[in-house]
């Protein structure tokens, strides 16, 4: 008889000041890290935990996924006698983890524990945890090795998401799901700080070899999810193999249709591709490690950011564009030079992250040899989020929150709301796309066209709801090119902007006496069974 597994992240709730957690430890991307200071224009979405699912979709014995419980669900999981126990998590979740090994060993006793994710590489944790195994690295592999399953497979993706949870105080329910494929694992670079990359031990490994494989699993995702918003997750840097993603753009062409995939990719690869052929792919929106002006990662030598940034956004393809405080080079002068550097880039999303050395990077390796690494900083304090875990030569951990604070907080003012800059760089595609002689540029165009009158609203929303005058000077500066190529607002449009201003200044009132911590929805999903 088949071993039975459950797999389950960390318990709820999160973004609080518990036992187990702190308020900043948010389990949403956007609210973290991408639209951190936007207030109700921050775009609020959850993800299921994609990698515990992937591990479940390619293994053969009869397993359950378990997403965001609460501890007592979790409990109520553990006493129905489960042969194998999984538990995913990062860092920051370590007392969570603890906390779920001890119930494990309690209701479970006979189960063989598991623990896996980031968190695994946490020094010495096979002393800190009474758990049987510590996975470090691709768990779909290690799994199916315990299972005794063999190790040459073809690889399934399951079905998960991104679902929409809310925008400008109204609640969305999730009724949005976007799907996730998951195209591979890690990234061949090896910068110092990227706990991805050497977590997979430097390798790029595709679960997906060819782009005609991978337009399939977006045909049969598109099908199920009813969206052409396909997210890539998983690859680090998706453009590595440039032949997969040449034989993708082969086939979205071929096929007449229209796609709007996420990915990550370097400034390199991105470049070698070129942008019109990645709008040809289908690329919507890219997450690029621009990291600092004063770095020198190779993937960034000779490249020029800004350039590459507007020559995405002629195509309507987004940036998300990711640059590091307190490089070893930042002092507090230079640090705002790069500030205004990744500024001047004006891309549709920013992250501002700490330098953050984790372990089995090497950048970890060198602070800690250096006597730099502050450890008495406990681990669910340790994110790039709020302060750094080390000490730097010019600020203090104080100084550093702060800087932080305000590159987020300039990003929001002068560069306008993310939902803003997404509408600027759909109207910049369809401008630059309308009469392009290619008829798949002709269609890309006229879907963003189908859009116009969302921005319209969030053009007028915006400069209604505009925490300064420069921010409502470009929401009705959009408006107006806006509406010199596709009309007027109407009445209702002007209606819907001015309800959506209730709701946002409710939401606002009700953050400011309650805190705006969203809880994700417990999920759970059963594989061969």
């Amino acid at each position: 008889m088949a071993p039975r597994v459950l797999l389950s992240s960390v318990f709820k709730p999160f973004a609080v000041d518990d036992a187990y957690s702190r308020k900043e430890c948010i389990m949403e991307l956007c609210r973290n890290q991408l639209t951190k200071s936007q207030g109700p224009f921050c775009i609020r979405t959850y993800h299921n935990t994609y990698g515990l699912h992937a591990i479940a979709n390619n293994v053969s014995a009869p397993t359950t996924v378990l997403d965001f419980p609460t501890l007592d669900r979790f409990r109520r999981e553990l006493k129905k006698g489960y042969d194998i126990i999984g538990i995913g998590a990062i860092m920051p979740n370590f007392l969570k983890v603890k906390k779920m090994v001890e119930e494990a060993r309690e209701l479970s006793p006979r189960s063989t524990v598991v623990v896996g994710g980031f968190c695994a590489t946490i020094p010495d944790l096979d002393k800190t945890l009474d758990a049987d195994y510590i996975c470090l690295g691709d768990g779909v592999s290690f799994m199916r090795d315990l299972l005794g399953d063999p190790p040459e497979f073809q690889f399934k993706n399951p079905n998960v998401f991104a679902e929409s949870r809310q925008i400008f105080g109204v609640p969305l329910f999730g009724f949005q799901q976007n799907p996730h494929l998951i195209v591979g694992l890690g990234c061949s670079y090896g910068c110092d700080f990227c706990s991805v990359t050497h977590f997979f031990g430097r390798k790029h490994i595709k679960f997906f070899k060819t782009g005609k494989a991978l337009f399939d699993e977006m045909i049969r995702l598109e099908k199920i999810y009813r969206s052409n918003v396909i997210v890539f997750i998983g690859d680090d840097n998706f453009f590595l193999d440039l032949g997969r993603a040449e034989e993708l753009r082969q086939e979205v062409v071929k096929s007449g249709r229209f796609f709007k995939i996420m990915a990550f990719g370097s400034a390199d690869r991105l470049t070698r591709f070129g942008v019109e052929r990645l709008a040809e792919m289908g690329l919507d929106t890219v997450w690029v490690g621009r990291e600092g002006k004063f770095s020198n990662y190779g993937k960034n030598r000779g490249m020029d950011m800004k350039s590459l940034v507007g020559d995405l956004r002629s195509y309507g393809i987004k940036t998300i564009l990711s640059s590091i405080l307190l490089l070893e080079e930042h002092d507090k002068d230079n640090i705002w030079e790069d500030v205004d550097d990744h500024l001047s880039c004006n891309p549709a999303f920013s992250q501002f992250a700490h330098y953050s050395p984790a372990p089995n990077t090497p950048l970890w390796d060198k602070m800690k040899e250096e006597g730099r690494l502050l450890e008495h900083i406990p681990l669910e304090e340790c994110h790039a989020f709020k302060q750094p875990w080390f000490v730097h030569p010019h600020f203090s951990l104080a100084e550093a929150e702060k800087v932080q604070d305000l590159a987020y907080t300039r990003d929001f003012l002068e560069l306008g709301p993310a939902v803003l800059r997404y509408a600027e760089a759909e109207y910049q595609g369809w401008k630059n796309l309308k009469d392009s002689p290619k008829a798949h540029f002709r269609k890309r165009a006229g879907a963003y066209a189908r859009d116009m009158w969302k921005y319209r609203v969030i053009c007028r929303l915006t400069e209604e709801l505009s925490p300064s005058e420069r921010v409502a000077e470009l929401a009705r500066d959009l408006r107006s090119r806006i509406e010199a190529s596709f009309g007027k607002t109407s009445a209702v449009e002007k209606a819907m902007a001015r309800g959506l201003y209730f709701t946002s200044r409710l939401w606002e009132a009700r953050t400011r006496r309650w805190g705006d911590a969203i809880q994700p929805r417990t999920r759970l999903v059963k594989y061969n069974q």
